[in-house]
Protein backbone atom coordinates (compact mmCIF):
# COMPACT_ATOMS: atom_id res chain seq x y z
CA UNK A 1 0.00 0.00 0.00
CA UNK A 2 1.51 3.30 -1.05
CA UNK A 3 -1.53 5.57 -1.40
CA UNK A 4 -4.33 6.71 0.89
CA UNK A 5 -6.95 4.16 1.93
CA UNK A 6 -9.80 3.90 4.40
CA UNK A 7 -11.79 1.57 6.60
CA UNK A 8 -14.72 3.58 7.90
CA UNK A 9 -14.69 5.82 9.83
CA UNK A 10 -10.88 5.94 9.58
CA UNK A 11 -8.88 7.45 6.72
CA UNK A 12 -5.18 6.65 6.35
CA UNK A 13 -3.39 9.49 4.56
CA UNK A 14 -0.01 11.20 4.15
CA UNK A 15 1.74 7.88 3.55
CA UNK A 16 5.50 8.22 3.09
CA UNK A 17 7.45 5.01 2.64
CA UNK A 18 11.25 5.10 2.49
CA UNK A 19 13.25 2.81 0.23
CA UNK A 20 14.05 -0.62 1.61
CA UNK A 21 17.82 -0.67 2.09
CA UNK A 22 19.71 -3.94 2.23
CA UNK A 23 23.23 -5.24 2.43
CA UNK A 24 24.81 -8.65 2.72
CA UNK A 25 27.83 -10.85 2.10
CA UNK A 26 28.55 -14.42 1.03
CA UNK A 27 31.77 -16.47 1.27
CA UNK A 28 32.44 -19.85 -0.25
CA UNK A 29 35.32 -22.32 0.13
CA UNK A 30 35.88 -26.07 -0.11
CA UNK A 31 32.29 -26.78 -1.13
CA UNK A 32 30.76 -24.91 1.82
CA UNK A 33 29.43 -21.38 2.00
CA UNK A 34 27.99 -18.93 4.51
CA UNK A 35 26.26 -15.60 4.14
CA UNK A 36 24.32 -12.98 6.04
CA UNK A 37 21.99 -10.20 4.95
CA UNK A 38 20.00 -7.41 6.54
CA UNK A 39 17.41 -4.89 5.40
CA UNK A 40 15.75 -1.80 6.87
CA UNK A 41 12.83 0.45 5.97
CA UNK A 42 10.97 3.39 7.49
CA UNK A 43 7.43 4.55 6.83
CA UNK A 44 4.97 7.05 8.27
CA UNK A 45 1.33 8.01 7.86
CA UNK A 46 -1.66 9.73 9.51
CA UNK A 47 -4.93 8.21 10.71
CA UNK A 48 -7.89 10.60 10.55
CA UNK A 49 -11.34 10.16 12.07
CA UNK A 50 -14.06 12.78 11.77
CA UNK A 51 -14.42 14.72 15.03
CA UNK A 52 -11.24 13.34 16.62
CA UNK A 53 -7.60 14.51 16.57
CA UNK A 54 -5.35 13.09 13.84
CA UNK A 55 -2.98 10.34 14.92
CA UNK A 56 0.55 10.49 13.48
CA UNK A 57 2.39 7.18 13.11
CA UNK A 58 6.12 6.63 12.43
CA UNK A 59 7.53 3.12 11.93
CA UNK A 60 10.92 1.49 11.47
CA UNK A 61 11.27 -2.11 10.31
CA UNK A 62 14.36 -4.29 10.20
CA UNK A 63 15.25 -7.86 9.32
CA UNK A 64 18.39 -9.95 9.23
CA UNK A 65 18.95 -13.53 8.15
CA UNK A 66 21.77 -16.05 7.80
CA UNK A 67 22.23 -18.83 5.25
CA UNK A 68 24.66 -21.69 4.95
CA UNK A 69 25.26 -23.80 1.86
CA UNK A 70 26.91 -27.12 1.15
CA UNK A 71 27.73 -28.50 -2.29
CA UNK A 72 27.88 -32.21 -2.98
CA UNK A 73 28.46 -34.08 -6.23
CA UNK A 74 24.83 -33.81 -7.33
CA UNK A 75 23.62 -30.39 -6.29
CA UNK A 76 23.95 -27.54 -3.83
CA UNK A 77 21.84 -27.29 -0.68
CA UNK A 78 21.23 -23.98 1.06
CA UNK A 79 19.74 -23.80 4.55
CA UNK A 80 18.42 -20.68 6.24
CA UNK A 81 19.07 -21.06 9.96
CA UNK A 82 18.30 -17.67 11.45
CA UNK A 83 15.75 -15.00 10.65
CA UNK A 84 14.98 -12.04 12.88
CA UNK A 85 12.36 -9.39 12.18
CA UNK A 86 11.45 -6.30 14.20
CA UNK A 87 8.89 -3.55 13.74
CA UNK A 88 8.70 -0.51 16.04
CA UNK A 89 6.12 2.26 15.69
CA UNK A 90 5.45 5.44 17.64
CA UNK A 91 1.87 6.75 17.55
CA UNK A 92 1.04 10.25 18.76
CA UNK A 93 -2.31 12.00 18.76
CA UNK A 94 -2.38 15.62 17.61
CA UNK A 95 -2.47 18.03 20.54
CA UNK A 96 -1.48 15.39 23.11
CA UNK A 97 1.81 14.55 24.77
CA UNK A 98 0.76 10.91 25.21
CA UNK A 99 2.64 8.44 23.01
CA UNK A 100 1.62 4.88 22.17
CA UNK A 101 4.19 2.31 21.04
CA UNK A 102 3.79 -0.78 18.90
CA UNK A 103 6.48 -3.45 18.92
CA UNK A 104 6.36 -6.59 16.76
CA UNK A 105 9.15 -9.14 16.76
CA UNK A 106 10.06 -12.49 15.23
CA UNK A 107 13.16 -14.21 16.54
CA UNK A 108 14.93 -17.21 15.06
CA UNK A 109 13.05 -19.48 17.47
CA UNK A 110 9.62 -18.27 16.32
CA UNK A 111 7.82 -18.81 13.03
CA UNK A 112 5.85 -15.55 12.88
CA UNK A 113 5.78 -12.03 14.29
CA UNK A 114 3.91 -11.24 17.51
CA UNK A 115 3.87 -8.19 19.74
CA UNK A 116 2.08 -5.52 21.71
CA UNK A 117 0.79 -1.98 21.41
CA UNK A 118 0.57 0.09 24.58
CA UNK A 119 -0.07 3.64 25.72
CA UNK A 120 1.46 2.96 29.13
CA UNK A 121 -1.92 2.19 30.74
CA UNK A 122 -3.53 -0.32 28.39
CA UNK A 123 -1.65 -3.16 26.72
CA UNK A 124 -3.05 -4.77 23.57
CA UNK A 125 -1.46 -8.10 22.66
CA UNK A 126 -1.06 -8.91 18.94
CA UNK A 127 -0.95 -12.49 17.68
CA UNK A 128 -1.04 -13.98 14.20
CA UNK A 129 -3.87 -15.99 12.63
CA UNK A 130 -3.87 -18.37 9.67
CA UNK A 131 -7.64 -18.46 9.22
CA UNK A 132 -9.79 -16.77 6.59
CA UNK A 133 -12.84 -14.66 7.46
CA UNK A 134 -16.06 -16.72 7.87
CA UNK A 135 -14.50 -20.06 6.91
CA UNK A 136 -12.80 -22.88 8.82
CA UNK A 137 -10.07 -23.12 6.15
CA UNK A 138 -6.51 -22.55 7.34
CA UNK A 139 -3.81 -20.97 5.17
CA UNK A 140 -0.14 -21.87 4.94
CA UNK A 141 0.86 -18.20 5.38
CA UNK A 142 -0.46 -15.73 7.99
CA UNK A 143 -3.75 -14.14 6.94
CA UNK A 144 -3.96 -11.50 9.67
CA UNK A 145 -3.56 -10.53 13.30
CA UNK A 146 -5.83 -10.66 16.36
CA UNK A 147 -5.84 -7.96 19.07
CA UNK A 148 -6.51 -8.94 22.71
CA UNK A 149 -6.75 -7.05 26.01
CA UNK A 150 -6.22 -9.34 29.02
CA UNK A 151 -7.00 -12.34 26.82
CA UNK A 152 -10.27 -10.94 25.44
CA UNK A 153 -10.48 -10.41 21.65
CA UNK A 154 -11.12 -6.72 20.90
CA UNK A 155 -10.33 -6.63 17.18
CA UNK A 156 -8.61 -8.17 14.18
CA UNK A 157 -7.07 -7.21 10.86
CA UNK A 158 -6.90 -9.36 7.73
CA UNK A 159 -3.76 -8.54 5.74
CA UNK A 160 -4.56 -10.52 2.57
CA UNK A 161 -6.71 -9.57 -0.41
CA UNK A 162 -7.92 -5.97 0.07
CA UNK A 163 -7.52 -6.09 3.85
CA UNK A 164 -10.33 -5.96 6.40
CA UNK A 165 -10.49 -4.51 9.91
CA UNK A 166 -12.84 -5.55 12.73
CA UNK A 167 -13.29 -3.93 16.18
CA UNK A 168 -15.47 -5.05 19.07
CA UNK A 169 -18.33 -2.65 19.85
CA UNK A 170 -17.44 -2.61 23.56
CA UNK A 171 -14.04 -0.90 23.23
CA UNK A 172 -13.66 2.79 24.06
CA UNK A 173 -13.19 5.40 21.31
CA UNK A 174 -9.56 5.85 22.39
CA UNK A 175 -8.87 2.11 22.14
CA UNK A 176 -10.64 2.00 18.76
CA UNK A 177 -8.34 4.77 17.55
CA UNK A 178 -5.30 2.79 18.74
CA UNK A 179 -6.61 -0.37 17.04
CA UNK A 180 -7.15 1.58 13.81
CA UNK A 181 -3.56 2.86 13.85
CA UNK A 182 -2.17 -0.61 14.67
CA UNK A 183 -4.28 -2.16 11.88
CA UNK A 184 -2.95 0.37 9.38
CA UNK A 185 0.62 -0.41 10.51
CA UNK A 186 0.11 -4.13 9.86
CA UNK A 187 -1.65 -3.57 6.54
CA UNK A 188 1.34 -1.56 5.32
CA UNK A 189 4.11 -3.70 6.83
CA UNK A 190 6.11 -5.71 4.29
CA UNK A 191 8.36 -8.72 4.65
CA UNK A 192 11.74 -7.10 3.98
CA UNK A 193 13.48 -10.38 3.21
CA UNK A 194 11.00 -11.18 0.44
CA UNK A 195 11.30 -7.62 -0.88
CA UNK A 196 15.10 -7.87 -1.12
CA UNK A 197 14.95 -11.31 -2.76
CA UNK A 198 12.66 -9.92 -5.50
CA UNK A 199 15.15 -7.17 -6.39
Amino acid sequence: ISKSFQFEPYHVTDIHRGWAKGEGWWISAFGASYGASEAKQKYEFSVNESGRPTREVKCAAGADWDKAGLKNLLRGVTVEFAYNRKLLCIMKQEGSEEVSKLLMEQSKHELVMAGVVTDGDTQIDISVTYHYDATPLKAGEPTGYIFRIKGRVVGAVEIINKGTVWMHNSVTPETRSTLAAASAVLLMHQDLKKMMERK
